[in-house]
């Protein structure tokens, strides 16, 4: 999924309707969940993460990723100053 899906995804909950007014701005104050393992765990925190160096077979792309952080310790091994809490 990229992030263009997740805007377009949730336009459709904020975007104007007919009249012109907006609907559904009830799902802005939603809480972000993340589930794995048939769990729910609730996101902390969102970072950026940007690399200088192209994706392989997509010249002129550097790889650019939004992280979504929960308090369950991820298996993936992160530098100590992306892992950490502020």
């Amino acid at each position: 999924m990229r992030v263009r899906d997740l805007q377009e995804f949730l336009s459709k909950f904020t975007s104007a309707n007919a009249t012109g007014t907006r609907q559904g701005n009830a799902i802005s104050n939603a809480v972000l969940f993340v589930e794995n393992g048939g769990k729910l765990f609730e996101i902390r925190r969102m970072e950026v993460h940007e690399h200088a160096v192209p994706i392989i077979g997509q010249p002129g792309h550097t790889a650019h990723r939004l992280v979504m952080k929960t308090q369950k310790n991820s298996p993936l091994i992160l530098p100590t100053n992306l892992k950490d809490d502020y």
